[in-house]
């Protein structure tokens, strides 16, 4: 089970010829918000149909979950749940050094669903009234403390927490905020001792316990926690949520990474994977290189109600690029809080569909921005690195009425480049398997081979500029078992397709022009390799890296209209 701000989802897998498989999905729209501000209801919904798609009885007479299964085939053996529907919690950083814990601190914050609305540090030139008027004012849910290393700081942090302690103790009793000390580690006990007539403090591991050592995942595991418990004291039915998962409950964005660091393992060493999911609420970025995860909540960001939170990176115009034709800017922004009042409205003409993707470009593509310091640290280049696979899930990217938006979609946000390959996850699959990772570690594997996802295609990006028209590469696909091969000369300027069915395998030849990169050494250097075929095949974007568009914008919109058409968008 999914809860999320717009929609709430049941998976059901099972095992089919030994392995396990996705039967069915259900939906309901999410009733964590106004006017029932309880998620149980839109659970039973989801079951219910459910229910109703695979004729199981999932439901006793109580409306609790079956478990386990009975003889007569009803109900099931496990469940788990993620969520990502509640207010964010309201959150005050306190810490020492702004480049050192500060910077940690705000990287945690930023890799789940927390709202920083200040932050106290070392160097602050407020007095020390000043800082506490702050944080009385603020009306923090919760105080997250960093600073000091292992056996390092203690004087200045312990000054610190007095003054978040003389805060507290003029708030209300009620009022008191959840306080999580994540620093010095030989300061825990002093700590929750100075707090114990106060408020109720949370010791958890360092986040900077060396000055070049950073360690998150621990300290967000404990926060994941908390913040479900703030969630449970404002939206009603969590607490059912977690009582039928048996505690195997997470947040929709650490499952996600979960399944994206367990590609990183498993996938080509000298490439990451990346992850997008684009909500209603939250835009998730997540980057693993080698088992190491890179997780970013941009909860600003989303194609709902944090609509225009967008505002703040981008601007009408920049959205207006994307388009294949002339729009007024007054239409695309009333498009963009009409989304945010209503999330789970979809487009119903043409021109409001192109808006759509526009926006989508846009929102994929601030979150890589804000996302990318944190993997790709003094980077000197726009370009992002290698990435095989890119996996791309949220509403949007998996209803696209024709594969050909989604890829485009995705190639002009992400602008990837060298060969990658482009996944859809249209049932939104990718948090369950990750939270039944914990469960059953062999549903992970055996679902992600199955067909429940679906490959848009192999991606061919060069890097480099050139005229257009001027050749680009020579291409060569030759598929395994004796299908016709397909080969031809790519030209600068175009998108092109070379037909390769979903399943199929072939070998792919690639020999670009000088001063054009696809990842097999430098520029000019040719290659071979074994790729995957997709519901687009091998796509070839020869538009350059990084991505210009045209700054007339008659050809621009021309343009944007061909490759619609050479994806097979439009006919």
């Amino acid at each position: 089970m999914d809860v999320g701000s717009v929609n709430t989802r049941a998976s059901l897998f099972d095992v089919v010829d030994g392995r396990y498989r996705m039967v069915a999905t259900g939906r309901a729209s999410s009733t964590a918000g106004s006017p029932l501000f309880d998620v149980r209801e839109g659970m039973h919904m989801a079951v219910e149909e459910l229910n109703v798609v695979t004729g199981r009885p999932l439901l006793d007479e109580a409306d609790s979950l079956i478990i386990p299964t009975t003889s007569e085939g009803a109900g099931i053996d496990a469940f788990v749940a993620t969520a990502s529907a509640g207010p964010r919690p309201r959150t005050v950083l306190v810490g020492l050094m702004p480049g050192v814990s500060m910077e940690s601190a705000r990287r945690l914050a930023g890799s789940t669903y927390l709202n920083v609305v200040e932050e106290i540090g070392l160097l602050d030139r407020r007095r020390e009234e000043d800082q506490i008027d702050v944080l009385v004012a603020s009306q923090p849910d919760l105080i997250l403390m960093v600073g000091g290393t292992d056996g390092g700081a203690s004087a200045s942090v312990l000054r610190m927490i007095e003054t978040v302690g003389l805060a507290v103790g003029l708030l209300a009793t009620a009022q008191r905020p959840t306080l999580v000390f994540a620093g010095n580690r030989a300061l825990g006990a002093a700590v929750s001792e100075y707090f114990q007539d106060r408020a109720t403090v949370t010791i958890v591991p360092n986040i900077r316990p060396g000055l070049e050592v950073e360690e998150l995942e621990p300290a967000r595991l404990k926060l994941s926690e908390i913040i479900r418990q703030l969630r449970a004291g404002k939206i009603s039915g969590f607490e059912d949520l977690a009582a039928w998962s048996g505690g195997t409950m997470m947040l929709t964005a650490d499952a996600f990474g979960r399944v994206v660091r367990y590609l990183s393992q498993v996938y080509d060493p000298d490439k990451g994977v990346l992850g997008i999911d684009v909500g209603a609420s939250h835009v998730t970025v997540a980057a693993a290189f080698d088992g190491n995860l890179n997780l970013r909540v941009n909860s600003d960001l989303g194609l709902g109600s944090s609509m225009p939170g967008l505002m703040r990176y981008a601007s009408i115009e920049d959205i207006t690029r994307w388009l294949p034709g002339d729009q007024p800017a007054g239409r695309v922004r009333d498009y963009l809080y009409n989304k945010a009042l209503y999330p789970g409205s979809i487009p119903t003409e043409l021109e409001d569909l192109h808006i759509e993707y526009a926006l989508v470009r846009e929102l994929i593509r601030a979150a890589i921005a804000l996302a990318r310091g944190d993997w790709q640290k003094g980077a000197t280049t726009t370009l992002l690195p290698a990435f095989e696979p890119i996996i791309a899930s949220g509403g949007a990217i998996a209803r696209a009425p024709r594969p050909g938006y989604a890829a485009l979609t995705l190639l002009d946000a992400i602008q990837p480049k060298g060969v990658t390959t482009l996944v859809l996850d249209p049932h939104n699959l990718i948090p369950a398997v990750g939270a039944a990772a914990g469960l059953l570690p062999m549903i992970t594997v055996q679902v992600l081979e199955s067909g429940s996802f679906v490959s848009l295609g192999t991606a061919v990006s060069p890097a480099g500029h050139g005229r257009p028209g001027r050749p680009v590469l020579r291409v060569r696909v030759e598929p395994e078992g004796g299908g016709e091969m397909s080969e031809g000369v790519v030209r600068f300027g175009q998108v092109a397709l070379l037909p390769l069915r979903q399943g199929e395998h072939a070998r792919l030849t690639v020999r670009p022009e000088s001063g054009f990169d696809v990842g097999f050494g430098g520029p000019g250097k040719a290659g071979a390799l074994r790729v995957a075929g997709g519901a687009l095949g091998v796509i070839i974007d020869a538009r350059g890296r990084p991505l210009e568009l045209s700054k007339d914008p008659v050809e621009r919109q021309e343009l944007n209209l061909k490759w619609l058409k050479d994806v097979g968008a439009l006919k």
